[in-house]
């Protein structure tokens, strides 16, 4: 009995000492990273980090910027006259849409209506009594202005009034008045047209200031009306990417609050710089159904890959462009280029494929301080 124990105990030593060599043999055929580790190391303890090995190559990148919609087409409604709001203002709110050449306000304008047609009164009366004179001293314009008298209508549009036929018949005419008292009247008809507030174009009421009954003056602001159909972004780009940038350039444009995406494109440049940051205002074109006036959108615009580039975290690049490196178990502060910043990333050059990056943050790091890596390639 005693001899079938030992038996099975050597047996089951002999099995877990044969598992033990296999292990250590598979271990010993796995590639490892650990000469690697060990030449960064170089024997030598310090603090531990973790690297990175960045591929060298070519690098897609886009500049992205946040700004806010703006309708293309803007009415800012002022009365441009003075009178009392008709009942037409009580549909005069926001949200309320109007087609384009639609009455959107009135004012009330039965005073200046009538002041206008006793000029017109007056002015037939003008031509009348300069007839005679006119049959006598300019026979070949009389038969003009005889037909211009008969189509004279208080109620319609002054006509134009027929060419003189001579300088001495104009001097005639101006010395009478008849000029003068003409343009008076095409003045005030302009200004009668000024009572009727008209849709510019097919928009939608953001805004409104006045309601009916109101009396208003000249330059009371009543409204805004806006073309939903067309916004645009306005964004800021630093003044390095204007040569890389310019009118016609495609944007993809997304919102943080709602989903979906649209495109544009940029549409105008600003004239001047900021002084501060540098930078530029450009204006990206877009449309959509559910945008909306003053909604921020971020827009990226795609640029050209950068060639022989690599992409690092871009809190390891500092202000003045150098990275630390690990070399001989040791941080090697070194100058690369810095092509782009966007986002979490720095886009550089300056650096062989394979060399190892610092990936970790450590404060109070300095050239030549030890280090051990626990990365692998």
């Amino acid at each position: 009995m005693n001899m079938k124990k030992n038996k099975s105990r050597i047996l089951s030593i002999s099995i877990a000492l044969v598992l033990v060599l296999v292990a250590f043999m598979v271990v010993k055929a796995l590639p490892s990273g650990t000469e690697e580790v060990n030449d960064l190391n170089a024997g030598q303890a310090g603090t531990l980090v973790e690297v990175i090995y960045p591929e060298l190559g070519k690098v897609e990148h886009s500049f992205t910027a946040t700004g806010k919609l703006r309708a293309t087409d803007r009415f800012e409604i002022f009365s441009q006259v003075d009178g009392q709001m008709l009942p037409s203002a009580r549909y005069f709110k926001e949200g309320n849409s109007y087609q384009k050449g639609e009455v959107m306000l009135a004012v009330d304008q039965q005073e200046y209506e009538m002041t206008l047609l006793a000029q017109k009164s007056d002015f037939i009366t003008l031509i009348t009594s300069i007839l005679p004179d006119l049959k006598s001293d300019y026979p070949d314009s009389y038969p003009l202005w005889r037909k211009y008298i008969s189509v004279l209508d208080v109620t319609s549009p002054l006509p134009e009034l027929p060419q003189p036929k001579s300088e001495q018949e104009k001097f005639y005419l101006s010395g009478k008045g008849v000029l003068s008292n003409y343009y008076k009247i095409l003045s005030a008809e302009e200004k009668l047209s000024k009572y009727t507030i008209r849709a510019l174009f097919n928009g939608v009421v953001t805004a409104v200031k006045v309601e009916a009954g109101t009396a208003v003056r000249m330059g009371s602001e009543l409204g805004t009306l806006i073309n939903t159909g067309s916004y645009d972004l306005e964004i800021t780009v630093p003044l390095t990417l204007l040569g890389k940038i310019g009118v016609g350039t495609p944007a993809t444009l997304h919102s943080s609050e709602i989903a979906g995406s649209w495109t544009g494109k940029v549409v105008r440049i600003g004239g001047d710089i900021d002084e501060q940051s540098q930078s530029v205002k450009l204006f990206i074109r877009t449309a959509g159904a559910v945008l909306k006036e003053g909604m921020f959108l971020t827009a990226r615009l795609q640029q050209q890959p950068f060639e022989n580039a690599m992409s690092l975290p871009r809190k390891m690049v500092d202000d003045q462009s150098r990275v630390f490196i690990v070399k001989d178990g040791q941080l090697q502060q070194t100058p690369v280029t810095v092509l782009t910043r966007q986002g979490d990333a720095a886009i550089i050059n300056g650096l062989p494929e394979g060399t190892a990056i610092l990936s970790t943050v450590v404060k109070s790091a300095y050239d030549g301080m030890p280090v051990r890596v626990t990365a692998k390639r």
